[in-house]
């Protein structure tokens, strides 16, 4: 299941290591004292081990803090303006680089599809985690149905 306006489809360019990471993010941000994985595995069916690895990343990039304790679980490292999606998914995929081409000669299709990923990268590059959330707020307030 991923982060969505109940009926609208998720499906498309982004890998589930990234959406994970998103609603997680998310979920983080959005609470007042830590969050566990458990908790943020079942309120959106994501499997717990996947999930572990999927915060493993984001301690990795510095992006959360893990804390002990009673009122333990997971916070943010930093403000929710302060992370970049684009960093972000650059993270998770372990490069800053734009796909290699295939050494072949260029095609309309190609030269095409280069325009569509550096309007993507433009998008993700301009988005932080704070506006995403709130953009989820805007479309809750708007929509009959629950956001997951």
């Amino acid at each position: 299941m991923c982060l969505r306006v109940t009926g609208a489809s998720c499906a498309g360019l982004f890998s589930s290591t990234f959406r994970y990471a998103v609603i997680s993010l998310l979920e983080i941000a959005g609470a007042k004292e830590g969050v566990n994985t458990a908790a943020i595995a079942e309120r959106h069916n994501i499997p717990g081990t996947y999930l572990a690895s999927v915060l493993s990343d984001l301690r990795r990039l510095g992006l959360i803090l893990s804390q002990k304790g009673r009122r333990g679980g997971y916070l943010l490292a930093k403000p929710p303006e302060e992370i970049n999606l684009l960093a972000l998914q650059q993270g998770l995929a372990g490069s800053s680089e734009p796909l290699a081409g295939t050494g072949q000669a260029v095609t309309g299709a190609e030269i095409w599809l280069q325009t569509v990923e550096d309007r993507w990268r433009q998008e993700l590059g301009t988005t932080t985690l704070g506006d995403v959330q709130r953009f989820v707020a805007q479309a809750v307030s708007r929509s009959a149905g629950p956001v997951r």
